[in-house]
Order: structure tokens, then sequence, then C-alpha cells
């Protein structure tokens, strides 16, 4: 029962499970593979927003810096007001100018907390948003001082967070103070400084907008590897834990256990990274349920395979008890229909077929019996017979001398009765089925040498063998009766035209192929059909002669593993090729 199962599970669930199994492994492959493309696609993109509108914020400083860098006019203008002790009205009328403009670009940019515009002068004073020309020490904000150095030749722009509040008693405001040195044209070296300071707090509620994932960490670093901002969980995960040697778009770490996907991109331009970090289980959430779900239908399609299976070898196992005990116990003539105790399905007709070919085997054993004994008889017989032969053996040759004896030297009777003599010997000498094909030409030879010397119609005979089959077994008496064939039905006797027969044997993909082709009057179409039907359908001929006997006997010798072929035209000659294989 346990063999059966096994049996039945490998023939019948195996081959539901395969497909099953591939199309899970394919949809896996294909879910994961796409779904994680589109993941890292889609918080690559977030970056890039990220990065685009951090552009342009930082395009406000380089439009400052186009006028307070290079605009002559704007220069020399603020640098007579920071170090004039008193006004003159067109000075007035120009501070009310730069004043405004950075008021106005305050005001109407949501993300500007306020701007400074710094050069060296004997007052120490500076341009701001919100106050206007102050003197430095009079701000609560100093700090921003401290980035400018004279001697710098920096000209790229540089950020740093901090803390700024306009007076003391009020909270300060993070912000990110955007930072570009001045150089008044040609100057080489730092002649004052841009400070453009943005709400900390702009890029966070941008960012959070942005969010995609639940937990999700995105935070900006500078070229030092400080934050500048993050959103709202991005305090959960220090910049030192990462691994930011690392220049890949995307990449797995662990922290405290947990794997996380870190996505980056670079700004080559400010000389920052936007980074998103999440954990695995959350941004592949979805392919990982699709994976399990997968898995899960293949295990239920096993287990229900499975019991279906055992289910069935169960109840196949009991008809099959049943009909082995029915088999034992039912006679011949035994009403066995009785004993069915599944009766109207597929295992009656079963057990009805098995019960017939039961009770047909027997009678054939009992013909086979019979067949036996008969053969036996017949064996008897052919030994009986032999006594005729060997009487006509002895015949002949008393025959040959006394026409030796008349002429004093051989001729054509002597001649004729010493051929026959040898067909004779052939025929009694090889009890074999199959002879050597050498002496099987031998006995073809002297056969045409007696119906060359009775002919009235001349004739040739054209021989093509290959040397290496002369002792390979061939059916014995095969060419004997197609010659004979050839001459009997080939030879047109209104003709004048010489009957030309050629014999060739040779090997082909180890099968003898004999082939006898004559130059004859042929075969009417209608005729040939009849031939080749009466060769399939005539009685064995106990004179072993005819090409139904050929048939019949290639049959009994190599059992359907032979080829007889008849090709015949009228008019034109007839073709008949045997094919068997070599022994």
């Amino acid at each position: 029962m346990k063999k059966i199962l096994i049996k039945n599970i490998v023939l019948f669930l195996f081959p539901v499970l395969i497909p099953v199994f591939l199309l899970g492994s394919f949809a896996i492959f294909i879910t994961d593979k796409y779904m994680k493309e589109s993941i890292t696609t889609n918080n690559l993109n977030l970056l890039q927003q990220l990065d685009q509108q951090t552009s342009l914020v930082l395009n406000d400083m380089h439009l400052l810096h186009l006028d307070y860098n290079w605009n002559p006019e704007i220069i020399l203008s603020l640098q007579n007001i920071l170090d004039s002790e008193y006004l003159s009205l067109q000075q007035k009328r120009n501070l009310e100018y730069g004043e405004g403009t950075l008021r106005r670009k305050e005001i109407a940019t949501p993300y500007i907390h306020s701007i400074y515009i710094y050069y060296k002068n004997e007052k120490n004073r500076v341009l701001t948003s919100t106050n206007g020309v102050i003197s430095i020490s009079s701000m609560h904000d100093t700090d921003w001082l401290k980035e400018f150095d004279p001697s710098s030749n920096q000209e790229e722009l540089w950020m740093k967070t901090r803390s700024i509040s306009e007076f003391s008693f009020e909270t300060p405001e993070p912000v990110i103070s955007i930072y570009k040195n001045i150089f008044k044209t040609n100057a080489k070296q730092a002649e004052g400084i841009i400070v453009l300071n943005i709400y900390q707090s702009y890029f966070e509620d941008l960012m959070n907008e942005l969010n995609h994932y639940e937990d999700q960490n995105i935070f900006v670093l500078d070229k030092h590897q400080q934050k500048l901002y993050e959103n709202k969980t991005s305090n959960r995960i220090d910049p030192s834990e990462l691994d930011l040697e690392n220049q890949d778009e995307h990449y797995s770490i662990t922290l405290d256990g947990r794997r996380y996907i870190v996505h980056q991109l670079f700004s080559e331009e400010y000389e920052l990274r936007y980074i998103s970090v999440i954990e695995d289980r959350i941004i592949y959430y979805i392919p990982n349920q699709l994976t399990w779900f997968t898995i899960l239908l293949v295990l239920l399609s096993l287990i229900l395979g499975a019991t279906t299976i055992y289910y069935l070898s169960q109840k196949n196992a009991k008809h099959v008890q049943k009909i082995i005990s029915i088999l034992n116990t039912t006679s011949q003539n035994g009403n066995w229909t009785k004993k069915l105790s599944f009766k109207d399905n597929e295992y009656q007709l079963i057990v009805e077929r098995i019960l017939k070919n039961y009770v047909n085997q027997s009678n054939l054993e009992k013909e086979l019996k019979e067949k036996k004994y008969q053969l036996q008889a017949a064996e008897l017989l052919a030994l009986q017979n032999q006594i005729n032969p060997h009487f006509l053996s002895n015949t002949l040759t008393i025959i040959y001398w006394r026409a030796m004896a008349l002429t004093g030297q051989p001729n054509k009777v002597t001649k004729m009765v010493e051929t026959l003599t040898d067909i004779l010997h052939f025929s009694i000498r090889m009890k074999q089925h199959t002879v050597t094909l050498k002496e099987e030409i031998h006995h073809t030879q002297n056969y045409i040498e007696i119906i060359k010397i009775r002919s009235d119609h001349p004739f040739s005979i054209i021989w093509d063998i290959e040397e290496k089959l002369l002792d390979k077994q061939v059916l014995k008496f095969m060419l004997q009766p197609i010659i004979e064939n050839s001459l009997s039905h080939g030879i047109d006797h209104q003709a004048n035209q010489k009957l030309i027969i050629k014999i060739k044997i040779q090997a082909i993909n180890n099968h003898v192929h004999v082939t006898v082709l004559d130059n004859g009057k042929g075969i009417q179409r209608e005729n040939l059909h009849q031939l080749r039907r009466a060769i399939n359908t005539e009685a064995l001929s106990s004179k072993h002669i005819g090409l139904a006997n050929i048939n019949k006997r290639l049959d009994l010798i190599f059992n359907s593993r032979y080829t007889l072929r008849i090709l015949s035209k009228e008019g034109w000659g007839t073709s008949i090729t045997i094919v068997h294989p070599l022994k």
C-alpha cells in the first residue's frame, strides 16, 4: 500500500505541482524584481524632488550674489552707506531701495527667515532684511560673523544649521544658514559675506509631504556628513550608523537586528547627500506578502493533492484486493458477476475483461497442447518424407553415370543431372531457415543453369554483391522464387528484347537490402495491387516457393522487422526488394 501511495504521488501529484511551482516561482521572481525596482525608482524620485526644491532655494543665493558681488552701482552705494557717518539724500534713497528689496524678498518667499549683506566697513555695520542697516553690536544674532574670513578665497557657498532669534526673550528659530563670500568683482580675497537664513521647518514640512512609507527616515547631509534638515522620524537614526563610504544608489544595512534599505542621491553642485532609510519589512511588505501567499498556495495544493491521492489509493487498494479474491475463488463456469461489490463503474469492466481473459487463456492452453501434438506429428511426417528425397538423389546419381557411359564424356544431360543433384542436396542438407549468402547464391546459380538449358528465350543475370556480406545469414530459398517470378511473368514472347535480371545485395544501416530488378514487360496496376494483397493473405506453401511463401517465412523469422516491397510498371519492368536485419 505504501509503495502504491508513493507511486501515485509521483505519477499524479508531481506533474500537477510542477507547473504550479514553476508559475509560482516565476510570479515570485517577477513580482520581487519589478516591484523592488519600482520601489527603488519611487524613492529616488522622492530624493530628486527634494533636490529640486533645495536647488530652487539655493538659486535665491545666486541671485543675491549677482547683485552684491557683481553690480558696481549696488556695491559702491552699499559700501558708502556702511562707511558714512551721515547719509546724504541720495544715500537715504538708495538705502530705502536696498532695504525694501531685501524686505520684499523675505516677505514674498515663505522659506526665507532673514537676509544679511555684509561688507567690511569701519562702522561695523550690516544690511539686514528685517532691520535695514544696523550695527552688528546691536544684533542679538552675531554667530554668522564667525563664518566670515577676510583671507578666504572660497567661492562656493556652504551651509550650517543653527538657531537664531531677533531678541533675547524670543524662542530661537532653527534655520539653515547659507553663506557665500563677496569678492567685489575682481578681488582675490573675501571682502564681505552674504547670509541667507532658511526656515528649517520649511524643508521638514516638505519632506513630511513627500514621505511615502510609514517610519521612513529622510535627511540631507552636507559635505562634512552633518545633518542639515530631516523629516519628523529621522531622529531615530544617526548618520554615523550608516555606511557613508558606500556610493551606491541603494544598499542594505542591519541596525539593532533590523534590516534597513538605504537609498541615496548625490548633488555634486552643492556637495549634498539626500538619504532615505526605511526598514526592509515595511518597504518590501507587498512583495513579501505575495511571496508568502504563493508559497502557501503551493503547500496547500500539495496537502490537498496528497490527501486526495491517499483517499483514492486506499479505495483502489480495496478494489484490487477484491479483484484478487474474485480471481482466486471464481471457476471457469462460475457466475462471477454476482460477487462484484463495485458494480456499474470502471472496476466492473476491468474485472469482466480479466475474467474473460482468464477463461480464454485456459482454452488457449488447451489449444496450444493440441497444436503441440499436431506439430510433433508433422515433424514425424517430415522425417518420413525425407526418405523420398534421398531415394530421388540416389536415382539421379545412377542416371548421371548411365548418361556418361553412353557418350563417354560429360554432356548436357549429365550437366543438368549434376546441377539438379546439387539443388536436391542443398534442400536436404540445410535444415535451418537461414543460410549464408554465399550458399544461397551458389544454390541460385545452380537453378539458373538448369533454367538456361531448358529455356527457349535468352536472358542474362547481373550480380552486384558486397563481398563482406557473403558470410552473413539470409533467408533460405529467397532468390530462386523471385528470379522464377521474373522469368515467368517478365518475358515478353512477342518482343525480341532480351530479358536482363540484376541482383543487387548490400548492407545499409545494419540491414541487408536484396533487390531483384528486371526489364521485363512489368505488371498492370490492378494486377500489382492484387499481388500485394495476395502476398499478405496466402497460406504457407508446402513447396516453399512463391512470393507469399517468402513473405510468410520472413514474418516468422524476423517478427515484422522486415520489408518486402514490389514495384512495377507495365512496359518498364519489375523491382522486388527485401530488407531484413543482419544476423
